[in-house]
């Protein structure tokens, strides 16, 4: 139960996110929450991988060009499981054979830097059973709660040295899913508490996450196991929990480890899983099928191009042609290997796109063209 002190500072933040809330009103602003598409971010370099080595050694070099294309599928595809597929073996004891170049780079480490062949990547992936995710991926808010063993507990921000946040970040980028972690400055302390995102208050955590214009919202929780729980089988003495919340989309998990240090990774490799399933394009169809695409608010050619660039990047279309273009609105014809739903799931997080009308009678998609300044 809460003492009277906590209680009170609940009500005290509550009159305070109302009161910004009637400011809010009173100018005519609308607040930001988190919805798909609106901070996308498009990664970069998603066939180049750095490893850090000891030596230019051969075997060495085999070892680090390995773990290169074992992390460029991962970060491609999201799927934890894909490393065990025999078809991925079989393409590391033969790893050369994807490598378009490689190069060493010295810092104050020595590096092994390799680039892949595209296309033989993809259809690796493809041929194993998985699919690709698409460059654009969703951006998180990451709000950690961490309880240690006399029960206290305390909010991890951006600038915390921890090394479960380290991990965190590590395992984020290694992924390919874009994170960040709230300041914990003045105005967060105004508005959200430990106790807040310990008992998952969402709309307070929602107004919170706001000025941080992401995506998504992930709320993790990190505690002892119960001693009841801990057996033979599942020694694991820490536990964790987690919820994400993507506009209406939600999911959520929980993590065990021997040391406490591992579950923020833990927790980005199931948060990952579960956002790559969902936005991962796979080849589900050996026979090409045709969608037409409608995008408006082209108001120049050059915004044309690259509208028709941008569809040519997503996974698993195979060819775009143009087929109207009036000096406002274009039509593209797409060839596709895959379901044009799960395209139109890739499609929703672009920054550049913005469905307006869902599908026409014709099943045709329609969108509207957002200048990026």
């Amino acid at each position: 139960m809460m003492c009277r002190e906590e209680v009170n500072r609940k009500h005290m933040r509550q009159i305070i996110v109302l009161f910004w809330l009637a400011i809010v009103g009173l100018s005519g602003m609308t607040l930001l929450t988190p919805s798909v598409g609106h901070a996308a971010v498009e990664l970069k370099e998603l066939y180049q991988f750095r490893v850090q080595v000891n030596s230019q050694s051969p075997s060495e070099r085999q070892q680090a060009l390995q773990e290169a294309l074992q992390a460029t599928l991962l970060k491609l595809s999201g799927d934890s499981q894909l490393e065990d597929h025999p078809l991925v073996n079989q393409a590391l004891r033969n790893v050369r054979d994807y490598v378009v170049q490689y190069g060493y780079q010295q810092d104050e480490q020595l590096w092994l830097w390799v680039q892949f062949d595209q296309s033989q990547v993809d259809q690796l992936i493809q041929a194993a059973g998985s699919g690709i995710w698409s460059s654009l991926r969703p951006r998180l808010l990451v709000w950690l709660v961490v309880e240690n063993d006399d029960l206290e507990r305390e909010m991890l921000g951006a600038d915390s040295e921890a090394i479960m946040v380290q991990q965190l970040r590590n395992a984020a980028a290694r992924r390919g899913l874009p994170i960040q972690l709230p300041l914990l400055d003045l105005n967060d302390s105004m508005t959200v508490s430990v106790i807040d995102v310990w008992a998952r208050f969402m709309d307070t955590i929602t107004f919170a996450s706001a000025r941080y214009s992401t995506d998504g919202i992930v709320v993790a929780r990190f505690y002892r196991t119960d001693p009841s729980q801990v057996t033979e089988q599942q020694p694991e003495r820490w536990s964790g929990d987690w919820t994400l919340h993507i506009g209406e989309l939600r999911w959520s998990g929980s993590v065990r480890a021997m040391d406490r240090s591992e579950l923020g990774a833990m927790v980005v490799r199931d948060v990952t899983d579960q956002l790559a399933a969902r936005y991962r394009i796979g080849s589900t169809s050996d026979t090409l099928q045709e969608w037409t695409v409608t995008i408006d608010h082209l108001r120049r050619l050059e915004s044309a191009i690259a509208a028709e660039q941008l569809l040519s990047a997503m996974p698993a279309v195979t060819d775009v042609q143009m087929v109207r273009y009036n000096g406002q609105a274009a039509q593209f014809r797409l060839r596709l290997q895959a379901d044009p739903a799960r395209i139109r799931q890739a499609m929703d997080l672009s920054k550049q796109l913005q469905a307006v009308s869902g599908e026409t009678d014709s099943g045709d998609a329609v969108f509207r063209w957002i200048e990026q300044r």
